[in-house]
């Protein structure tokens, strides 16, 4: 009797316990598409919205005291011909310097280590050097499309021929070593004792305000050659060789990218040498009027070097209708996920390991300098400040598709959309760069588009394949 009543009690417990798990709802505790359960109160929904991109030039991002910098000239079908030159300081080695009576300059070298390129090695190209005319000065302003040629001399004081000789595949370094006119050792070496010259470096700027490299322009169907620069103590250096009282003597210059010594780039890019049916169309560059998706850019381009970049712009008559079709509010709006999605743009002689990958979006004000200013974003700058998202954007090389998470983004805008009429982002290439020190550790966004001629299209907002958010969200039942 007993064992017959502990056995209709185990059957009854088991039975109970049934019924409890059947009436738990089962949620996912990560963040995704399940954080908020399909159940009697919410349904999750996937809407698509096509926000409007725009094609425009990345020219008024500051160029000065890059991590790197380049130089040369490079053509592409679709882009155009890209042509870029550096602009730096140097200063001397050692203090108070004196070349004694009457030196003689025997021979001046500059010498460059190239740690990357883009194009062709045997291309044959012819590299210039200008010494400024005017100083840079660390904290102005210098854009990419900067007069240089109100800031250098007309006549070069040097011209090589460059045609890279890897020793072998995993050579990626160069040293480039150009002779300079004498005359630049001659104006080093003569500079008046008295003026103090060597005992100041804010006077020797004044005296010897630096040098300009570039190239001449690649021809329309060649390729030419894109070289880069990373800043650095030993990277650039100046040699004066010279005669004091029968001695041969070496006076050194170097660039030390340091706080009181400044660079930037200078870019031209003439996208009229274009010839391929996919080429840049200049006449809709900068024309973000336009409000209709099918009056847009069928095909977006990434281009290097501050060149032309998609802007997207998420209106508020987009969001408001969106809202309003789903009676929908935005204060009262869970949204589970959001993600961007770009399709690439093929075509025959498509170069795979061309495409910028990863890319981010940003905001086109994102450092913040005070409690009330903001400035542009710089070449590199913490991700603690910088407003950006970078959650995927790499690349899907079977779909050729970009795809990225942004829903905090995206939460964030319609949550302040009523502010403006409507939230611009920019979408370029970045990578991430982490340091190490005694304060700890500090990660970087680095904003590839200023270093690498990075080349990618995608389909535009008037293409079969237009850049969509689709937005996950729990919706009401009522």
């Amino acid at each position: 009797m007993i064992k017959k009543f502990i056995t209709e009690t185990k059957k009854l417990f088991f039975y109970m316990l049934i019924l409890f798990l059947a009436s738990c709802t089962n949620v996912d505790k990560t963040i995704g598409i399940d954080f908020v359960p399909d159940d009697e109160q919410f349904t999750l929904v996937t809407d698509t919205l096509y926000p409007s991109v725009y094609n425009v030039t990345l020219d008024s991002v500051m160029t000065i005291n890059l991590q790197y910098n380049s130089f040369g000239s490079y053509y592409d079908p679709v882009f155009g011909t890209t042509t870029a030159g550096m602009a730096f300081q140097i200063a001397p080695t050692a203090d108070s310097v004196s070349f004694g009576t009457a030196p003689t300059v025997d021979s001046v070298v500059l010498q460059m280590i190239v740690d990357n390129r883009t194009g062709e090695d045997s291309y044959n190209q012819t590299l210039k050097v200008y010494e400024l005319s005017k100083r840079i000065y660390y904290d102005s302003v210098y854009y990419p499309t900067v007069d240089i040629n109100s800031m250098i001399n007309p006549v070069p004081v040097a011209t090589k021929q460059y045609i890279r000789t890897p020793k072998d595949r995993w050579d990626t370094a160069d040293t480039v070593k150009i002779h300079l006119d004498n005359s630049v050792g001659d104006k080093l070496v003569a500079a008046p004792y008295n003026a103090m010259i060597y005992d100041s470096i804010s006077l020797f700027y004044e005296y010897f305000k630096g040098l300009y490299i570039t190239s001449d322009d690649a021809a329309a169907g060649v390729t030419g050659r894109m070289n880069r620069i990373p800043l650095s103590t030993t990277t650039i250096g100046l040699s004066v060789y010279y005669k004091h009282n029968g001695k041969d003597t070496t006076a050194n210059y170097w660039h030390y990218s340091a706080g009181y010594m400044s660079s930037f780039t200078a870019v031209q890019h003439d996208y009229t040498t274009a010839t391929h049916p996919l080429k840049v169309n200049t006449a809709s560059l900068n024309d973000t009027s336009r409000t209709l998706l099918l009056d847009l850019d069928s095909t977006l381009y990434v281009q290097g070097l501050f060149g032309v970049t998609p802007m997207m712009k998420i209106r508020k008559d987009l969001i408001q209708t969106w809202l309003s079709e789903n009676n929908l509010t935005a204060e009262h709006l869970a949204i589970s996920r959001v993600m961007l999605e770009f399709d690439v743009e093929r075509f025959s002689g498509y170069e795979l390991d061309r495409l910028a990958t990863p890319i981010g979006l940003f905001y086109r004000t994102i450092q913040k300098t005070s409690d009330t200013a903001t400035v542009s974003y710089p070449h590199i700058i913490s991700i603690t400040e910088l407003n950006s998202t970078l959650f995927g954007g790499t690349l899907n090389k079977t779909l050729y598709k970009y795809s990225m998470k942004i829903t905090y983004d995206f939460t964030s805008i319609i949550k302040n959309i009523e502010k403006s009429n409507s939230a611009t982002l920019y979408i370029s290439p970045y990578s991430q760069i982490t340091n190490t020190s005694y304060y700890g550790t500090s990660t970087y966004s680095y904003v590839e588009n200023q270093a690498y001629l990075y080349q990618t299209l995608l389909k535009g907002s008037s293409s079969s394949q237009p850049p969509r958010l689709i937005i996950t969200y729990a919706k009401p039942r009522y």
